[in-house]
């Protein structure tokens, strides 16, 4: 019965609030929530980035590590938040790269290319020669970065950045209705299990 399903779920919050001090003190609730893009019975956990934030770069392994442990009801999800203009390709790029299905090839590499090596790579033919630079063919990168899918996927990020109501780089959005982050939180491990909390929590309201 939907009210009995109400009352466990108003239950578990309370025992998680309980059962920890710093469960409440390293998230914002997102008002509304925000639908997801995960399956029916599926949890959602969005990290929104940039390749530019040095952050972000520190936070990716840790992340990935994350990821390969995850609950098995949880879909995880990169997306590249263009909060401003200068961002705007490098959502481009990671979005033709998806498009592609190279994502594995050029993620990291343009991470390390940016902040071991502090290439210039802001601007759309620097980023389609690094692209070739690893193997990809230059005409198919340029028409994916150029489609219609790409300008959309780039729309619904900023889309989804806006109404997550970010002011920075790396967050983590949970289930739609959720944010975290480091600066929150208070650092990556307490972020982290900010994050399982609320995964927990929606799971248990499922």
């Amino acid at each position: 019965m939907p009210w009995i399903r109400s009352l466990f779920f108003v239950f578990a919050l309370l025992m998680l609030q309980t059962a920890s001090a710093e469960w409440g003190e390293g998230w914002d609730p997102i008002e509304p929530p925000i639908p997801t893009a995960a399956p029916e019975g599926k949890i959602e956990v969005v990290e929104f980035f940039w390749y530019g934030c040095p952050h972000c770069y520190t936070l990716d392994p840790l992340m990935e590590e994350w990821v390969a442990k995850k609950p098995d009801n949880v879909v995880f999800r990169h997306v590249p938040a263009p909060l401003n203009p200068s961002w705007t390709v490098h959502s481009q790029f990671f979005y033709a790269a998806e498009a592609l299905g190279i994502t594995d090839k050029l993620h990291i590499p343009l991470f390390k290319a940016l902040h071991d090596k502090h290439r210039k790579l802001f601007d759309k033919q620097s980023l389609i020669d690094f692209a070739v630079e690893h193997g990809v063919d230059r005409k198919n990168f340029t028409e994916a970065w150029n489609s219609f899918g790409v300008f959309v996927k780039v729309r619904q990020a900023r889309k989804l950045s806006q109404r997550f109501q970010l002011d920075g780089v790396p967050a983590v959005g949970i289930n739609g209705k959720y944010k975290t982050s480091a600066t929150l939180a208070g650092s990556y491990p307490k972020m982290f299990k900010i994050v399982d909390e609320l995964v927990q929590l929606e799971s248990q309201s499922k």
